[in-house]
């Protein structure tokens, strides 16, 4: 099939193209604009969370402050992430974090709450022919569950815990030894969550009562998508993907070298190919038919009937009729710096829930040239619902709207009322452009409250 271009003046799949007005935004400070200090060089996360704000404090150690300003946890109980995959954000009213403890080895995984109090995640019982037992590593917390690992590398269990730190869901705790394996904590999707199996070596499905519903056999698996997932298995050296059911059952056969992406209003992209630099890709229906001939394109998914697919250093939006209704190329010329769309990643989100592909929550993603990145926020059919400029006429970058619908920034502003100095100042302003929250770098008011021990 070859590519069309076409003007589409109706609707498609009951959603109009150019829906969204698109809307200029300066950012500007009000009477009720909120000033909250942090330590200088710190870097502010751009999503609240529970109410609260994380703020790593320029080198390793994680703040965190709420929308008055007040600090719930700071400089006097040193947290860290511990790990590049981690945000430390809550999710389902707990964070996971890593504390030093005077005289010990190293960090222990600590549970914190939105109201500052914390708690170390338990070791429980050692159990017979351990001679050490601790809490080697822990999972960052998904919807009021994270994985742990309790012993040494010599054997160790795997087990869930809720925000409590109590052991849930028994059937899924496994055993291993010498390689940690995986231990990524994964998002209930249609009442399906991937599982990893320590001992096996092998991933399955639970429900949310922690069920097994799928036994652990694949070698690789990803979240459930309208009622298909993808799943890897290896032969021989040799890995091949293809799809099952919810039930289990390989309903698209294992023929994929590369991993493919999720089905979206019935189709889910493939590529075609060995090789993560050398590939075609093609849309299959839920049958496995290939609907489009292989393209030297990246096709994403679908949302409200469009999907974004890149080409070269072109980027382009198509209808579920793969006809291209809009060119975005140059929507994407951020900064002057003439590399147009060529930096493109088709890849956002979390790493345990998909690795490439991008969503729209709330009908609207922040794109920049390089991918799901701080930049203008589009709509599914590439018009561009929020962009943001300066006191100068400078671009500003705008994060995806977080809790309040608010949305992160770093913007030029001078006002000598309220900034130490003019200059670049972190700020979460509203969809009116308005200054909500602004950060300012300085020695006092993040020390935080003395941390309580949850009992």
């Amino acid at each position: 099939m070859k590519m069309k271009s076409i003007v589409v003046l109706g609707l498609l799949a009951g959603v109009p193209l150019g829906l969204f007005a698109q809307t200029i935004l300066t950012p500007h400070f009000t009477e009720q604009s909120k000033k909250i200090v942090v330590p200088k060089d710190a870097q502010v996360q751009p999503e609240i969370h529970d109410g609260l704000i994380a703020v790593n404090d320029g080198y390793d150690k994680m703040l965190y402050v709420d929308t008055t300003g007040k600090y719930v946890l700071g400089t006097n109980f040193p947290v860290s992430i511990n790990s590049m995959q981690h945000k430390g954000y809550f999710s389902g009213g707990a964070a996971m974090v890593w504390r030093t403890i005077p005289g010990a080895y190293s960090a222990t995984p600590c549970i914190i709450y939105p109201d500052g109090k914390y708690r170390d995640v338990p070791e429980g019982a050692k159990p017979a022919g351990y001679a050490v037992y601790k809490v080697m590593a822990a999972s960052e917390f998904c919807e009021g569950y994270a994985v742990v690992q309790k012993g040494t590398a010599m054997g160790y269990r795997q087990v869930f815990i809720d925000i409590n730190g109590n052991e849930v869901f028994p059937a899924l705790a496994s055993t291993g030894r010498g390689t940690l394996g995986d231990i990524n904590i994964y998002p209930l999707r249609e009442n399906r969550r991937v599982f990893y199996n320590a001992e096996l070596k092998k991933y399955g499905y639970a429900d949310a009562r922690g069920t097994i519903v799928i036994k652990p056999q694949f070698d690789k698996a990803l979240t459930f998508s309208e009622g298909m997932a993808a799943v890897m298995l290896e032969q021989n050296y040799t890995q091949k993907w293809g799809f099952i059911d919810t039930s289990g059952k390989l309903v698209i056969p294992a023929t994929y070298d590369l991993k493919p992406g999720r089905f979206s209003e019935g189709l889910a992209a493939v590529r075609i190919g060995t090789s993560e630099y050398d590939y075609e890709m093609a849309y299959i229906d839920k049958t496995g038919k290939r609907v489009i001939e292989n393209k030297n394109f990246n096709l994403n998914e679908f949302h409200n009937g469009y999907a974004w697919v890149g080409a070269g250093d072109k980027m382009y939006v198509w209808n579920n009729k793969f006809e291209e209704v809009r060119n975005v190329t140059a929507d994407f010329y951020q900064g002057g710096n003439g590399f147009g769309v060529s930096l493109f990643k088709m890849s956002s989100g979390r790493v345990s829930d998909k690795d490439w592909g991008f969503d729209f929550p709330g009908g609207m993603q922040s794109l920049n040239q390089e991918g799901v990145s701080a930049g203008d926020i589009f709509a599914p059919d590439g018009t561009i619902v929020f962009q943001a400029k300066d006191i100068k006429g400078a671009s500003v970058l705008l994060h995806n709207p977080t809790e309040g619908g608010l949305m992160f920034c770093n913007v030029y502003l001078e006002d000598a009322s309220r900034l130490k100095e003019k200059g670049m100042t972190k700020c979460f302003i509203n969809q009116k452009g308005e200054i909500v929250y602004y950060f300012q770098g300085g020695l006092e008011g993040f020390e935080g409250p003395a941390p309580v021990v949850k009992k």
